[in-house]
């Protein structure tokens, strides 16, 4: 037996008036306006907002060639948000300087730069084409589990943490790779030597040498160099001097006296000097005079 829709139980008009003035006092109170209530609306930290990653790499007028050897490889355009992927269809595509590549774990992306410099990235990694033109590097490894680096011509490709690798003309493969959580490994497979250059420090590597490199909160980028100083070559190591410093004759080490105020850099030191002082500088197990016992 069904019930006519005019038998069905209505409420009470005391409870359609209460309902309705129920429902305005949750409209005037934003519950139905502003969906979030806890925590309440995130407040901008800065104002203006900074502009964000695209900003960072601006774009330039060298243009490189990505391939995409297996998934996944996406690339971003210079001064763009979007990414997109390079699909088995369509694997190739051109991008100029301040783009990024984006390899995924099981993705490799090779990235043929201006002068034939080639740069593959194997598994997780990214990086970016860098601009000659405005003294940057040919490009910028952001991150990377493995990645190799050939030389079509004489160039700088930045690692992940700032350092600079520098090769010569038609010199590779260098493989760089992230062996712990902060450290890198720099390997010579070539036949010809490359530069590594790392804060204070300029590292020859011969073919099949190995260099370990600590990947610093503060970075490892190269230390710009004073103009006004100079670097004197001693059997302890390189020697930085600014100022008015003399390099005096001594039958071994480097000995340093300051005809005026200085500064002398070595070994991890840094020493002000005042007219009159020296320093010197000597290998370890050699005496002053110079005469092995």
């Amino acid at each position: 037996m069904q019930r006519d829709a005019h038998d069905r139980p209505r409420l009470p008009r005391r409870a359609v008036a209460a309902l309705a003035l129920f429902t305005s006092a949750l409209v005037s109170g934003g519950c139905f306006i502003e969906t979030q209530k806890y925590p309440g609306i995130m407040k901008p930290t800065s104002e203006p907002l900074p502009p964000g990653a695209k900003a960072t790499f601006e774009r330039g007028a060298e243009e490189a060639f990505v391939i995409r050897h297996s998934d996944s490889v996406d690339v971003r355009i210079a001064e763009t948000n979007q990414k997109y992927a390079l699909k088995f269809y369509d694997k190739r595509t051109r991008i100029p300087a301040g783009s990024w590549v984006h390899s995924g774990p099981t993705g490799h992306a090779e990235v043929i730069l201006p002068g034939q410099t080639q740069v593959n990235l194997y598994g997780r990694g990214s990086g970016v084409v860098g601009s000659e033109s405005r003294r940057e590097p040919t490009f910028t490894i952001i991150d990377c589990e493995s990645a190799s680096v050939l030389f079509g011509e004489a160039g700088q490709v930045q690692l992940p943490g700032g350092a600079l690798l520098e090769g010569r003309d038609n010199s590779g493969p260098f493989v760089v790779e992230t062996i712990y959580a902060r450290v890198l490994r720099v390997r010579n497979r070539s036949s010809s030597p490359c530069r590594v250059a790392y804060r204070d420090e300029v590292m020859r590597l011969e073919p099949s040498e190995i260099v370990d490199l600590a990947l610093l909160e503060d970075g490892s980028s190269p230390f710009e160099t004073d103009p006004t100083s100079r670097t004197v070559l001693s059997d302890a190591g390189p020697v930085e001097l600014r100022g008015d410093v003399d390099v005096l004759p001594t039958t071994a080490g480097t000995r340093l006296r300051a005809s005026g105020n200085g500064e002398v850099e070595a070994l991890g030191l840094r020493l002000s000097l005042r007219p009159g002082d020296e320093v010197q500088f000597q290998p370890i197990g050699v005496p002053e005079d110079g005469v092995d016992r």
